[in-house]
């Protein structure tokens, strides 16, 4: 693990990190040393720093980056980018000039992805509600305690988890956005109040510029013909068997998932 440059396996006890989930972070796909999506994923993450007013030295990740994807052991796997404000004393208000802390690792890519890509996953709706906060909504913020919490749910039947909103609305996975067809178009949840405007998300709403965002209810769940879960590191899992609290379907994968997940592999991006 590379901390602020230098390496190391630990980090200051002070860091604001750990008291107060206070940064963001980035989880990105390497693939022969190369990053996918990185633009996408730097700009997020810029986006994510400046919302929390937290400094980004983009010129001294760049330089840490290309050393740890350089001389790693691993040349596929997954990056984990993580910015958090630094070290402050105790108490929420954080120092006036903060000294933000870089931390970056690799991990190898877990060997189940590929299969749960190809056959599809079996999916439930999880009871623990997002949290609703339209001034964090979209970010990839350090506060992930909705997401841990609904986790525990999970038994080893199922690959992922469906989060709502307290009002029932269906949001995200637990790691990953959702897409749905109602059979005439794709659509997928709005993220305005809460939820991870993720990467791969963004980028498959520009492959597919007619899906519509919008509110997603139970009814239109249960309704979908087709369904599947993106992140930027697994790409697409198909859903092939869906739990929403009684209800029990079965999909089918379609042609079009199976396109869009060949134009990942592809992805140069």
């Amino acid at each position: 693990m590379l901390v602020n440059g230098q390496h190391q396996e630990t980090i200051a006890i002070s860091d604001r990190a750990l008291h107060y989930g206070d940064g963001v972070f980035e989880t990105v796909l390497v693939r022969a040393r190369q990053p996918v999506l990185w633009s996408r994923h730097l700009q997020r993450l810029q986006h994510g720093c400046q919302r929390l007013q937290i400094p980004l030295d983009t010129a001294c990740l760049h330089t840490e980056m290309a050393e740890l994807l350089d001389t790693h052991a691993l040349t596929h796997g997954v990056l984990k980018i993580l910015i958090s404000r630094g070290s402050g004393g105790r108490g929420y208000m954080p120092p006036a000039t903060p000294t933000p802390t870089r931390m970056l690792q690799m991990h190898p890519l877990p060997e189940d992805y590929p299969q749960y890509s190809a056959r599809g996953i079996q999916v439930m709706r999880c009871q623990h509600p997002l949290s609703l906060n339209p001034a964090l909504a979209g970010l990839k913020h350090l506060n992930r305690l909705d997401q841990v919490m609904a986790s525990l749910e999970l038994t080893p039947a199922f690959q992922e988890g469906l989060m709502c909103r307290p009002d029932g609305l269906l949001i995200e996975g637990i790691k990953s956005n959702v897409f749905l067809h109602d059979g005439r178009q794709w659509l997928t949840p709005d993220l305005q109040h809460a939820g991870v405007a993720g990467v791969m998300r963004d980028w498959l709403l520009q492959q597919i510029p007619q899906t519509r965002v919008r509110a997603l209810g139970e009814n239109e769940v249960l309704a979908a013909t087709e369904m599947f879960v993106c992140n930027s590191v697994f790409g697409i899992w198909p859903i092939t068997q869906l739990h929403w609290g009684s209800h029990m379907r079965q999909l089918a994968i379609g042609e079009q998932t199976r396109q869009l997940q060949a134009l990942f592999e592809g992805c140069r991006e």
